[in-house]
């Protein structure tokens, strides 16, 4: 058995592995290599700190590493059905862990499937569970007419700052993923104001009912938020990943028959300031 950095391997070896790693899973997330390219952009993944796990010469498990600064994001894991239950996973995620620690990040983040066994896996590893998270899905009808606004890079900046602290966004939904999306996929931004303030927003996927992002200061401007979809793309089943529970987005989204159809874990692994670190 062997841990290897990623960058060992080609983009179309790491997309295999990816979907061997990911077969079977409870959601599909399978990729060509295309959209795994754009996974590793978006995720902003350093593939010479994620790791694969080798046996006999076969890479068997692929675990993907983003990182921001000090900040880190557990961006895929998993091992291939061929070699599940042979304890791969907890070397793995041992491994990457030593690799976090000694590139010096603080934090990393991860968001796991409630009721996926790796979820106790990440607890052994020492991750800690901080809240839960939704994936939301509703269509909704407009209560009132509310002007969306469309913005540039600069009118979200300044409103995704607003929510961001009032609920935390996750890595995926964080300003330079959706600034990413909005440069090189087309998507769109819009937002709604109270006086001259943008109190919500929302990046929309160039097609399809994608909310890339989503969030409001508080349940009414989640409420105008609402309605400005609605009057947007009329009759849209909106679906919005890693939504926090009881965000003002979340209550106002129920409030209206949205429903969670996926209930994610938000953990975190903390490393100690490197002066506490003990010597390689």
């Amino acid at each position: 058995m062997a841990v290897v950095p990623a960058t060992d391997f080609t983009r179309g070896e790491l997309t295999a592995l990816w979907n061997q790693a990911y077969e079977g899973y409870f959601v599909p997330v399978r990729f060509d290599e295309p959209l795994f390219a754009r996974h590793l952009r978006r995720a902003v993944v350093d593939l010479a700190l994620s790791r694969v796990i080798a046996v006999d010469g076969t890479p068997c498990g692929l675990s993907l590493a983003g990182r921001r600064g000090q900040r880190g994001y557990l961006a895929g894991f998993g091992i291939a059905a061929t070699h599940r239950r042979q304890g791969l996973a907890r070397q793995l995620i041992a491994a990457q862990a030593q690799a976090w620690s000694r590139a010096g990040l603080h934090r990393v983040f991860l968001e796991v499937i409630a009721q996926n066994p790796a979820r106790s896996l990440y607890g052994q590893a020492g991750f800690e569970e901080l809240r839960t998270l939704d994936v939301l899905e509703g269509s909704f009808q407009a209560r009132s007419a509310v002007a969306a606004r469309p913005l540039d890079h600069a009118d979200l900046a300044a409103g995704h700052t607003a929510c961001a602290a009032v609920s935390r966004p996750t890595w995926r939904r964080e300003l330079p993923t959706v600034l990413d999306a909005i440069d090189n996929e087309s998507a769109i931004a819009l937002g709604v104001t109270r006086g001259t303030a943008i109190v919500g927003h929302a990046v929309i996927a160039s097609a399809g009912n994608t909310l890339l992002d989503a969030a409001a200061i508080d349940e009414a401007a989640a409420h105008d938020l609402l309605d400005a979809l609605a009057a947007t793309r009329p009759g849209t089943r909106w679906r919005l990943v890693d939504e926090p529970t009881g965000s003002p987005l979340f209550n106002a989204a129920t409030a209206r028959g949205a429903t969670a159809v996926i209930r994610q874990i938000d953990m975190a692994l903390t490393f100690p300031s490197a002066s506490a670190r003990p010597s390689p």
